[in-house]
C-alpha cells in the first residue's frame, strides 16, 4: 500500500476529467464528504513505442488505460487536527504490442493532491513493472493507494481533489493529445 502522508500547500490543477465525485464512490452514512476523485484526461492512456521513430501500429509495446478506481474514507481527529484518511484501488488494463517481444512492461502513474502541489507528498510517483504471461495479450494492475490528508475542519474533505494519471513523456503526451483531436 503506498502512502502520501501528510502534506500542506495550495496550487490548482487543469484538465482534469470527472470520473466520480465524493459522494458515488464513497460511503453514504458518512457525515462529511470525502475528496472528489479524477483522472487527467491527458494522462489517462499511455501508449508505449519502441525505440526510434516509428508510430505506426507495428511499433507499438504496449497500450495502457487507467480505467477504473473505487474507494473509502474516514475522518479522525487528534488535539484539534482533522485528516481524512482515502484508501483507493486503482485498476489499469495493458494490452501487449507488436513490437513488444520480451513481453515486458515498465511504466509510472502519478497521483497528485492539486491543493498541496509543490510540497513534499503532492505528487507521488509509482512504477509498475510486470511481464506478460506466455500466450497472453492482456493484464490488469491493481494498486491498493493510502492518503492522509491534513485538513482545517472536517467540511473541507469535500472541497479536497485526488488526481491521478500516467506519468508521460512529451512525446507520449502529444500523441495522446493528437489522438484526442480525431
Amino acid at each position: 500500500m503506498h502512502n502520501l502522508g501528510k502534506i500542506g500547500g495550495k496550487a490548482a490543477a487543469a484538465g482534469l476529467c470527472l470520473l466520480a465525485a465524493a459522494c458515488g464512490v464513497f460511503k453514504k452514512d458518512q457525515l462529511y464528504a470525502c475528496p472528489a476523485v479524477f483522472i487527467l484526461q491527458d494522462a489517462q492512456n499511455l501508449t508505449r513505442f519502441k525505440p526510434g521513430p516509428g508510430r505506426d501500429i507495428i511499433d507499438i509495446r504496449f497500450e495502457a488505460e487507467i480505467f477504473d478506481f473505487r474507494g473509502k474514507c474516514g475522518f479522525n481527529e487528534d488535539d484539534g487536527i482533522w485528516a481524512v484518511e482515502v484508501e483507493l484501488l486503482v485498476q489499469i488494463s495493458v494490452e501487449k504490442g507488436p513490437a513488444n517481444r520480451q513481453r515486458e512492461i515498465e511504466f509510472e502513474y502519478f497521483v497528485v493532491l492539486p491543493a498541496f502541489e509543490g510540497k513534499p507528498g503532492g505528487k507521488r510517483i509509482f512504477t509498475v513493472k510486470g511481464q506478460f504471461e506466455e500466450g497472453r495479450t492482456k493484464l490488469v494492475y491493481q494498486d491498493d493507494v493510502a492518503l492522509n490528508i491534513p485538513l482545517k475542519n472536517p467540511n473541507d474533505g469535500g472541497k479536497t481533489e485526488i488526481v491521478f494519471g500516467f506519468q508521460l513523456t512529451p512525446d507520449e503526451l502529444k500523441f495522446n493529445r493528437a489522438r484526442q483531436r480525431r
